[in-house]
């Protein structure tokens, strides 16, 4: 796989370099008039990205005013729920910066996964506005990566992975808890401008590897699979992730 890797040594690091580059493309966003469409994923990515952002000097150089905010993946709970993604970002960002609430784009939390995947789909369509045949380009998707190489909730040997019409889907067979979720499928996430992986802990050492090496071609690694057309996909992870990287990254 052929994607820039920014390796950082400390948490703190790991985390500036990621906000930096998120601020970077809101402000090209902004510049160029549109707004700022993101999807967020839940995991450990919210307590790495959002401290240099609601602080300065980034939370001041922001239009906030301008972002779209959506979910890679949600988990079918209450929005309130510890186990919510947005409950996470709610408290680790959306409390603490001025995004519109009618920009913040939830999922109906009364709602059994197949429905609320349907109308999820459906809020999408309404503010991308895609013409037929089309899927949404998101400005930015952030990701992570489990111990399997799964990614949003794509996970190993599934059947969402071979889904090439719905944009989100509903999956009741999670193999870690909660089970029933949604998740933009691969074609959508691969037809963003940006998709950004944010990896660390080395647990994660052995599934970064194997995804490196897979370049794209192992059909059993979720992430491998990430290689957006027409975009760019880049890597921050820390130095615990990377430690089985090094050969690699010596040959590039």
């Amino acid at each position: 796989m052929n994607a820039p890797m920014q390796v950082s040594q400390t948490q703190k690091d790991l985390s500036n370099g990621v906000a930096f580059k998120v601020a970077e493309l809101a402000g090209q966003a902004s510049r160029e008039g549109r707004r700022f469409t993101v999807a967020l994923s839940g995991g450990s990515l919210l307590d790495i990205l959002s401290p240099p952002l609601v602080t300065k000097p980034l939370r001041s150089r922001i239009n906030w005013t301008a972002w779209e905010v959506f979910w890679a993946d949600e988990r079918c709970v209450p929005l309130d729920s510890p186990e919510s993604n947005f409950a996470a970002a709610k408290r680790l960002l959306f409390d603490r910066v001025g995004i519109p609430r009618a920009q913040i784009h939830a999922i109906d939390d009364r709602l059994a996964p197949a429905a609320a995947a349907s109308s999820y789909e459906a809020g999408l369509k309404e503010v991308f506005q895609a013409e037929a045949g089309q899927m949404p380009r998101f400005d930015l998707v952030l990701l992570g990566m489990g111990e399997d190489g799964h990614t949003a909730s794509l996970f190993p040997g599934h059947e969402l992975l071979h889904e090439e019409q719905r944009w989100v889907a509903p999956i009741f067979d999670a193999p870690k808890p909660p089970h029933q979720r949604i998740t933009l499928t691969l074609p959508v996430i691969n037809h963003a401008r940006e998709v950004i992986f944010v990896v660390a802990g080395g647990g994660k050492a052995r599934a970064l590897r194997a995804v490196f090496d897979a370049g794209g071609r192992d059909h059993r690694l979720p992430a491998a699979r990430v290689s957006p057309s027409g975009g760019k996909v880049s890597w921050f992870v820390d130095s615990e992730a990377a430690k089985d990287l090094t050969p690699l990254l010596d040959k590039s």
